[in-house]
């Protein structure tokens, strides 16, 4: 019976772990990455398959983020426009403008009026973002010692702050 062989990082873990925590790319920023990895591997590498998980999720959803349009980052609520309605004007590109042509049509029934509002943030934009922070913040209890590395502010982390801090309870 061959040994099954222990899960490993891989090479291009160490970027994605700082993308997926926003981390600066800075000399003692990425040596703490490379620590909180090699920790994660001697103290509990059963873990490593989990995080390169939460990885590949939050790549995934880094590429939906990156994939949507201007239109669907602004979710219309309502659109507005004043123009001639389709059909409406002329093969030269004018409206009705003889006597007879304005006694035969009523101008004002040729015009549409169309709002437009946008509603911020999008709701496709947000679930994502809260889809990457969810991953993210599993990343973190993985690799606890990156919170403070972290810029992202739907993480909760950084100066001062940190998941893993809360009042302690007394019975």
């Amino acid at each position: 019976m061959t040994p099954t062989p222990s899960p490993a990082w891989q090479p291009d873990d160490l970027e994605a772990i700082r993308r997926a925590l926003s981390i600066p790319v800075q000399l003692q920023a990425l040596e703490a990455i490379a620590a909180a990895m090699a920790g994660l591997l001697q103290t509990h590498p059963a873990a490593i398959p989990s995080a390169q998980a939460e990885l590949a999720a939050i790549a995934l959803i880094d590429q939906q983020l990156a994939g949507l349009s201007p239109e669907q980052l602004q979710a219309p609520i309502e659109v507005r426009r004043n123009s001639a309605i389709a059909g409406a004007i002329g093969a030269d590109g004018e409206l009705p403008v003889s006597k007879a042509d304005v006694i035969e049509y009523a101008t004002d029934l040729l015009r549409e009026e169309v709002v437009t509002r946008f509603q911020q943030p999008a709701p496709l934009d947000l679930l994502l973002r809260r889809q990457r922070a969810s991953h993210g913040q599993a990343l973190l209890l993985m690799l606890p010692s990156l919170a403070v590395w972290s810029r992202d502010p739907l993480l909760g982390t950084g100066a001062g702050s940190s998941p893993f801090q809360v009042a302690m309870a007394r019975s």
